[in-house]
């Protein structure tokens, strides 16, 4: 069974917002638009500089929206599988969770 789609879950301890799974087509289509919309110089302005971040207005400045087609065509080959399962706390130590996963 091939992946089809991609989902987000993020809960914190004052709320849980539930994103619905996302097909892979749409998000070509979403990619698309930002790529056509937003010049590479403004999507270098979303991260603030910082040494953690150094490499990333590099990265958002020199991708584009056939690199992201790219990759979401491989997830789409793969069976689903978790990509991101963050298990935390934050300043006031109350339990956040992230999960991307494909299914």
């Amino acid at each position: 069974m091939k992946a089809k789609k991609l989902k987000i879950h993020v809960k914190t301890a004052k709320f849980s917002f539930p994103i619905p799974a996302l097909r892979f087509s749409t998000l070509k289509w979403i990619s698309k638009l930002v790529f056509k919309y937003c010049p590479s110089k403004m999507r270098a302005g979303w991260i603030t500089p910082s040494s953690e971040y150094s490499n990333m207005d590099t990265i958002l400045q020199n991708i584009s929206s056939k690199d992201i087609k790219r990759i979401i065509e491989h997830l789409e080959q793969e069976e689903p599988f978790e990509m991101v399962n963050i298990d935390t706390y934050d300043e006031n130590q109350e339990k956040v969770v992230v999960k991307i996963y494909t299914v």
